[in-house]
């Protein structure tokens, strides 16, 4: 498929082209008088009110839109939005009526989508001029989305809407999954040792352990801990360590996302087995969690509340449940500090769009008037709206065109029971939320106005308001206002970049063997992670990898390249190359 990439001029001018208004069906006449054409009420334009069903399987709403998006969508468009939610046999039973709906939000791209399709229920977008008049921001900035919808479900020549969560390039990327968070006021207590490479944590987990052995309820405190409970084809805990260094999982091999290649997991210098090791070594010096085989993730996550973990893999797991409100007053808190060798993988954004789908009825009365909406909600400020409220009332952009919330907005954020002005639809800011429930440019894009991402959380006015001692400590020392901050400009990040790719279907045979080698490997890597010695964890190495040939590990394998070899052709391919 043929990339088209977007060109900075060719969004501004896109961008600026987005003040599109909508018009109307019938409804009670306003307060105000406005004048009414044909029975309708009409806006400024001349537009009658249109009062559109929108059939999500995404929403937990049912009825009319009310607060403050229905005020914006109202002021824009005159559209009223009556949404309807799917249930048991919601689906059916509109597909039996005829219509499903004028705007509808699949929540996948499965048989449900393609039925519809298949019975006439969806507009092609790709007739008339559709695209051209009213949707010219979609056109110019998803033509990738629209193509692979339409390579997928219309044979190439009918497109019936693009997916959630698209990117402007396939070198954009999400916020940072995994990197290694650990007590930062601890890690500066002990003197902020050097951290070269991924064996460096025990040393200064070791250090911490000393500092503080226990947890705020007396009990013992680990410098790891482990759990279980997300084990797939390999150990979870164990493959991630993987994923500090550019490698993503990807079956029995572990997918080097820089060059688009795979190091099957049992070969000796993997960085599967190096994080086994390092787990080993771990558990040996007496600062991995003992309960780790068998303990579950809210067991983890109640240590980890309580005080008792000292390193986190996951950027949400450690600091989400150590970080409370008191102790980062205080100065205590979990931030990232990297080994100086870490090339954290973060997962690329799509420019494919992902599964949970935007489409138009085809019995829709003005299809080009919920094109105009949809087209909005592709814009900076429609996205923005639709995500934060009301430009100008919650949030707006400065001198600088970097954006920020007003007081409002940010008691809005802080809580969503905040009272919104009747000027911009009144009631409290929760109800007026988007009760549509769908995305369409991924909050994790940058937004070509601010130059920041539309996500508020890496704003920097975000970042820079009233920043708690923990995490200032962790500014000044680290010399960045984020996390995702620190780790980009210190060369910590591997981009896997998003693609079409799609795993071949196992047979049946090699599917059993998959599962067995499986167990083989999780099994043999649980018992190897506590072995007392190097002797003892070599020997049991060499039995896992022994039980998982036996079980048929290498035909799993040339499976697996083969499958990788496809992958980075797809790679390839969103790259444009």
């Amino acid at each position: 498929m043929k990339l088209k990439r977007i060109l900075g001029v060719a969004l501004a001018a896109c961008l600026t082209a987005s003040a599109l208004s909508a018009c109307g069906g019938s409804a009670a006449p306003p307060a105000d008088g406005t004048p009414s054409v044909g029975g309708g009420v009409v806006n400024a334009d001349g537009r009658e009110l249109y009062k559109i069903d929108v059939y999500t399987q995404l929403a937990n709403y049912s009825g009319e839109q009310v607060g403050w998006f229905a005020k914006i969508v109202k002021d824009k468009f005159n559209l009223v939005l009556n949404i309807i939610p799917t249930g048991d046999g919601v689906y059916a039973t509109r597909m039996e009526s005829g219509k499903l709906g004028d705007l509808i939000v699949f929540g996948g791209n499965g048989a449900e989508f393609t039925d519809a399709i298949e019975a006439g229920m969806l507009l092609d977008w790709y007739q008339g001029d559709l695209l051209e008049k009213y949707g010219p921001d979609i056109k110019a900035n998803l033509s990738v989305a629209l193509e692979q919808n339409a390579a997928v479900f219309g044979n190439g020549t009918a497109c019936y809407g693009f997916g959630h969560n698209v990117a402007y390039s396939p070198n954009s990327s999400e916020a940072f999954f995994y990197h290694p968070d650990i007590r930062f006021d601890l890690y500066q207590a002990v003197g902020s040792p050097k951290i070269s490479s991924l064996m460096d944590y025990l040393d200064v987990l070791q250090l911490m352990l000393e500092k503080e052995p226990t947890g705020d309820s007396g009990l013992p405190s680990y410098g790891i801990s482990l759990f279980p409970d997300w084990d797939g084809d390999t150990v979870m805990s164990v493959k991630c360590m993987g994923a500090f260094y550019g490698y993503d999982e990807f079956g029995f091999t572990l997918y080097d996302a820089a060059t688009n290649t795979v190091v099957p997991v049992l070969d000796e210098d993997s960085y599967y087995m190096q994080g086994l090791r390092f787990f080993n070594q771990a558990y040996q010096r007496g600062i991995l969690d003992p309960d780790s085989a068998t303990q579950t993730i809210s067991e983890v996550t109640n240590k980890y509340s309580d005080g008792r973990i000292y390193f986190s893999i996951f950027s949400w797991l450690g600091p989400s449940n150590y970080n409370t409100e008191t102790r980062i007053a205080e100065g205590k808190g979990m931030f990232a500090v990297a080994a100086e060798d870490m090339k954290n993988i973060v997962y690329g954004t799509t420019i494919y769009g992902g599964d949970r789908i935007w489409t138009i009825g085809s019995k829709a009365e003005h299809p080009e008037r919920i094109m105009e909406l949809i087209n909005w909600l592709c814009t900076p400020d429609g996205l923005l709206e639709s995500t934060y409220g009301p430009k100008g009332v919650t949030w707006d952009y400065d001198a600088d065109n970097k954006t920020y919330f007003t007081p409002l907005g940010i008691s809005a954020q802080a809580d969503p029971n905040t009272e919104m002005p009747a000027e911009a639809g009144g009631g409290l800011y929760a109800d007026g939320q988007n009760k549509i429930n769908n995305t369409t440019f991924t909050l994790d894009e940058i937004n070509p106005i601010s130059g920041e991402r539309y996500n508020k959380d890496f704003w920097t006015s975000e970042l820079t308001r009233a920043p708690s001692q923990a995490k200032k400590n962790w500014q000044e020392a680290m010399g960045a206002l984020s996390e995702d901050e620190y780790l980009e400009k210190n060369g910590h990040k591997t981009i896997v970049i998003a693609s079409d790719f799609v795993k071949d279907t196992r047979s049946p045979d090699l599917d059993q063997k998959y599962t067995q080698v499986s167990q083989a490997i999780k099994d043999g890597t649980w018992r190897a992670i506590y072995a007392n010695s190097d002797a003892e964890f070599d020997s049991l190495v060499a039995d896992m990898i022994e039980q998982a040939k036996a079980f048929g590990y290498d035909e799993c394998m040339e499976f697996d390249i083969a499958q990788a070899a496809r992958r980075a052709e797809a790679v390839k391919r969103a790259l444009g190359n």
